[in-house]
């Protein structure tokens, strides 16, 4: 009996790193840019220069780039994602800003997962790291 106990509680302490717990995109949520990957190269200059916020129950979001609003829509199964509907506003963002919508617009429809690493939320594009944005509390 005592070791069956035993074996019980080794097994449950265990179990996290067994079947990982699997993070979920939060519904209205603030996430904030942290880096964006435009051809090959990582731009961390655009850190805090956009957001995301998305609505989990319609399966929409709302990513704002400093200036301008870009309506999403995705379909999302375990840590499959794929925007499926990239509206952005009308009037394009004034320079210098105009490079950073460019590069949301561009890279959105290219992500076809995401993974968390701590407070991080990263999309990819097969294995490659496309977007990283952070959530703040």
């Amino acid at each position: 009996m005592k070791i069956r106990v035993i074996l019980i509680t080794f097994l449950v302490s265990i179990s996290h790193f067994i079947w990982p717990q699997k993070t979920a995109i939060k519904d209205n949520v603030t996430y904030y840019l942290s880096s964006i990957t435009v051809g090959k190269q990582k731009n961390t200059l655009a850190k805090d220069k956009g957001h995301i916020v998305f609505n989990t129950i319609k399966n929409t979001a709302a990513c704002f780039t400093s200036c301008n609003f870009i309506q999403l829509k995705y379909s999302l199964k375990e840590n499959v994602i794929k925007f499926t509907s990239i509206i952005p506003a009308k009037d394009p963002c004034p320079d210098p800003l105009v490079g950073l919508e460019n590069d949301f617009k561009e890279n959105l429809p290219k992500i076809t997962a995401y993974v968390f690493k701590g407070k991080q939320l990263i999309f990819l594009s097969k294995k490659d790291t496309v977007m990283v944005f952070y959530e703040m509390k």
